[in-house]
């Protein structure tokens, strides 16, 4: 086999039993006591299933409260638990026979990328250290001797104690100094960093996994009806019970924005298998027009059903405010310090909310939505005036007029920036100008009409050049001759 030429390993079905990690920082050798110094077992099991976004602490000395915690944090993997099983024959043990198995996928893992602080060691004799062994474990009488003792008194100063050193990981995580050359000195061209060079070097990877989807343009006059051969190979590696969840959900939707697929199909549900490995083989996409970013059932086409002007999207992303001198915070896991979010723009898909309504707009949450999706009062009123709808699909604004989706657009914003500032009887009591409303969709119309006819006669001249100047000379000539000698 040439060194071009890759053999493909076999391909197995996916896993679907499911198991967290945690990448424990030493050695393990029992590990009963390494379940202890995160918390146990428990507490460790409920953390990750309640996903309560609270760090796990990492304490060498669990039994004494003063010991310093290395904080971890649950982050999302598609790692796989494989179990290696390594057989020596008795009589030749030169024989060795090893296999291995997919056991589970490993959704969910603890790391601990932090820095280790300083740790202080308190005397046992000290009254500190029983007061904070009485206070952690909530000893109420204990608490009471300690501190009405007159060993306290006298032993608890600031002379005769050590002064605890101060928190040093402020950030937690190591944080990349970005320098930058100066002014005087350059860079040649030939000169290149260790790590350019071993870029250059490391061979491209091949285990990306591929697209198997369609995506087509508006433009295209079908639609397909069926996945591509690679993902209906796909199928037999995807679990049965992620797939019935996908017809269910595009059974009753045909058109589902890729946010909504998201949040109706998390990675959670799917044994880690991302959206854009499933839904090539029950749906395309469109690269442009009003439903971009949307997985559209095999077989339907939202440009000939005007029912589909409800799967319409829209762009509802908001930038965010941060400027360069914004403070910082403590990550929701508490392992490193990031930019403060006040008035800064949530994301739907991390709200798990498929919905636009008064809530997400007073807490701005951005992301693309569907018309149907949308629960604000005028907005909905918009979108079911029928002078607004078109005749036909077009790419600017799908069934809709554009003045009338322009109109929409204007009036979400000004909504939305209500429901910011607190002003819902100023969002409740927002009126439209349908007068007004009327006059520019009579306009759409007219334009809509002009275009409907230049449609016609570019169908007509191309059908005409299609059946040749032959045949259209031969129908004028013979509608000539019936003119002039009728009953000939």
């Amino acid at each position: 086999m040439s060194d071009n030429e890759q053999e493909m390993a076999e391909r197995l079905p996916f896993p679907e039993n499911t198991a967290f990690a945690v990448d424990y920082p030493g050695y393990v050798m029992d590990t009963e006591k390494a379940l202890c110094t995160i918390g146990g077992s428990e507490k460790l099991a409920r953390n990750i299933n309640e996903d309560v976004g609270m760090p796990i602490e990492l304490r060498y000395r669990y039994k004494d409260p003063t010991s310093h915690p290395i904080k971890g944090e649950i982050v999302s993997t598609q790692n796989l638990l494989i179990k290696v099983t390594r057989r020596v024959k008795k009589s030749d043990r030169s024989v060795v026979d090893t296999s291995a198995k997919v056991m589970a996928l490993i959704d969910k893992s603890v790391r601990f990328r932090t820095l280790a602080d300083f740790q202080y060691i308190v005397n046992k004799s000290d009254p500190l250290a029983g007061i904070s062994d009485a206070l952690s474990n909530l000893d109420i009488d204990k608490i009471k001797q300690v501190g009405s003792s007159e060993a306290f008194d006298q032993k608890a100063t600031a002379t005769n104690n050590y002064v605890p050193a101060p928190f040093l990981d402020q950030y937690c995580l190591p944080v990349q100094l970005r320098t930058r050359f100066s002014v005087g000195t350059s860079k040649t061209g030939d000169e290149k960093t260790v790590d350019e060079e071993a870029r250059e070097r490391q061979p491209r990877s091949s285990n990306k996994p591929l697209f198997h989807g369609i995506s087509i343009k508006y433009s295209d006059k079908t639609v397909p009806e069926g996945p591509t051969p690679e993902a209906r190979e796909d199928r037999n590696n995807i679990p049965s019970h992620v797939l019935e969840r996908v017809e269910a959900i595009l059974a009753q939707q045909p058109v589902v924005s890729r946010n909504a697929m998201e949040i109706l199909l998390p990675a959670s549900e799917c044994n880690g298998i991302k959206n854009s490995h499933v839904l090539p083989i029950f749906a395309y996409l469109m690269d442009k027009g009003p439903w971009r970013s949307c997985w559209i059932r095999f077989g339907y086409d939202p440009r000939k059903n005007p029912e589909a002007r409800m799967y319409q999207i829209l762009d509802m992303r908001m930038k965010s405010t941060k400027t360069p001198g914004s403070k910082l915070r403590n990550n929701r896991r508490g392992s490193g310090r990031v930019p403060a979010t006040e008035n800064q723009p949530l994301n739907a898909v991390s709200m798990h909310s498929v919905t636009y309504n008064e809530e997400s707009a007073r807490q701005r949450v951005g992301g693309i939505f569907q018309l149907l999706h949308i629960e604000i009062p005028l907005i909905k009123e918009l979108v079911a005036y029928e002078r607004g709808w078109r005749n036909s699909s077009c790419e600017e604004s799908g069934w809709l007029q554009p003045s009338l989706l322009q109109l929409i657009r204007r009036k979400l914003r000004v909504i939305r920036k209500y429901y910011e500032d607190g002003a819902k009887d100023k969002a409740d009591t927002f009126d439209v100008n349908y007068s007004e409303l009327g006059k520019q969709i009579d306009g759409d119309r007219e334009k809509e009409a002009e275009a409907e006819a230049t449609d016609q006669l570019i169908a007509e001249r191309e059908r005409n050049a299609a059946e040749g100047p032959s045949q259209i000379l031969h129908e004028r000539l013979n509608a000539r001759v019936d003119t002039l000698m009728p009953g000939f």
